[in-house]
């Protein structure tokens, strides 16, 4: 089986990228933040703890956090936020870790795993590659005014907490730019699982 880690910032078209490996290529796809949706669900691992850091406050009426609020408070207070990652970012890769070998005992052959995160957390251990899906900060701005209805003043929170083009780059295997016509994107995508299933899966 093949492991392939996708990241990238907000806008850059990351799900797109996802949905066309898993409908040209039949992958398996692992998406973090399905993961730590998982794990701060009521009753999920990360649930109570995650109540003792933020307060009471966001707990809402039908038992579930409010995550809403969860991501106010977190791009308020940087504080907040690097002590909900050390909670939840160790017990998500363990879930990956667990996912990616029940995959591999069936022969899932293509696994990809998604988030924005993948270089900080470490997955390099875990993945074969690294893709970083790259789109000129014009291009993702517009897509998140119109995809999400995001705010200026946010653009500008979010970006501020990832890591630059630079960093990206300097820490993957490839890049697939995605500022235009995803056409290229995928043509780019292709050629790319070709080289590779020849490479691990000779």
């Amino acid at each position: 089986m093949i492991i392939i880690g996708v990241t990238g910032g907000m806008g850059a078209g990351k799900s797109r990228v996802l949905a066309y490996l898993e409908e040209k290529w039949n992958a398996r796809t692992i998406r973090l933040d399905d993961i730590s949706r998982e794990l701060l669900a009521k009753n999920g691992l990360c649930y109570e703890e995650t109540i003792h850091i933020f307060g009471k406050k966001i707990v809402k009426p039908d038992g579930n956090l409010d995550r809403a609020l969860i991501a106010k408070m977190i791009f308020e207070d940087s504080r907040l936020r690097d002590r909900l990652n050390a909670l939840v970012h160790p017990a998500v890769k363990a879930q990956v870790r667990w996912l990616a070998e029940e995959m591999r005992q069936i022969d899932a052959g293509l696994l990809v795993v998604e988030a924005a995160l993948l270089i900080e957390g470490g997955y390099k251990e875990i993945c074969d590659e690294i893709w970083y899906i790259y789109a000129d900060e014009k291009v993702r701005r517009e897509r998140l005014r119109e995809s999400r209805g995001y705010t200026d003043e946010r653009i500008d929170g979010t970006f501020a907490t990832q890591l630059t083009d630079e960093a990206f780059r300097a820490h993957v295997d490839f890049v697939i730019d995605n500022s235009g016509p995803f056409e290229d994107a995928a043509r780019a995508i292709d050629h790319r699982i070709r080289r590779i299933t020849g490479k691990f899966c000779k």
